[in-house]
């Protein structure tokens, strides 16, 4: 086997293990076993696992791109104002996520540890949130809005529910879901009559 195949088996056995187990099963011993090679080559071929973990994640599409979010093209964009527009944009962050089962364990993850893949999705994460401000600002010129802000805080609480519900698919689950959309949707209207 090649060494450039072996460096895949090792990278998708990141992913397996990720998706059927967890993070809390990703290790090197585990990584090995799961890839069918020896743990030394994570060595030698990556520099260690934190190598391998930085690898991955340069690989990987670990967060929506602008591009999944923002689809419309200016004309379309200012048929919205501002709050029904950030509304859009949060329920296709949450569609974003909830398809992305492995950006769902990453996110588990970052929350305990602090590793080249938890960081890579922060770094990810930041740097694409800035530009989906900077693009919204373009587009609604509101100085006395804190748009960030306002993303921020729902993002989080989008975050949290898809970590929360990430292995679970109950009634229950469809609720809070269904209450966080209609809390952003009450929440952002509320914004638009006080403006």
């Amino acid at each position: 086997m090649s060494r450039a195949d072996t460096e895949q088996r090792l990278l998708n056995a990141v992913e397996t293990l990720l998706l059927e187990q967890g993070f809390p099963a990703v290790g090197v011993n585990a990584v090995a076993r799961t890839a069918g090679c020896d743990k030394v080559l994570i060595y030698r071929y990556f520099g260690g696992f934190d190598g391998l973990l930085e690898r991955f994640a340069e690989e990987r599409d670990l967060w929506w791109r602008l591009d999944e979010i923002i689809e419309e093209d200016m004309d379309r964009i200012s048929q919205y104002s501002l709050p029904q527009y950030l509304e859009l944009l949060l329920r296709r962050h949450i569609q974003a996520l909830r398809k992305r089962p492995l950006t769902q364990e990453l996110l588990a993850w970052e929350l305990s540890a602090d590793n080249p893949l938890t960081r890579a999705l922060h770094r990810q994460r930041s740097e694409r949130g800035h530009l989906l401000v900077k693009e919204i600002r373009r587009y609604f010129q509101q100085p006395g809005i804190d748009i960030g802000g306002i993303l921020g805080i729902f993002g989080a609480a989008i975050n949290y529910l898809v970590i929360r519900t990430r292995h679970r698919h109950s009634e229950y689950e469809k609720e809070e879901w269904w209450r966080l959309e209609q809390s952003i949707a009450g929440l952002l209207s509320c914004q638009q009559a006080s403006s």
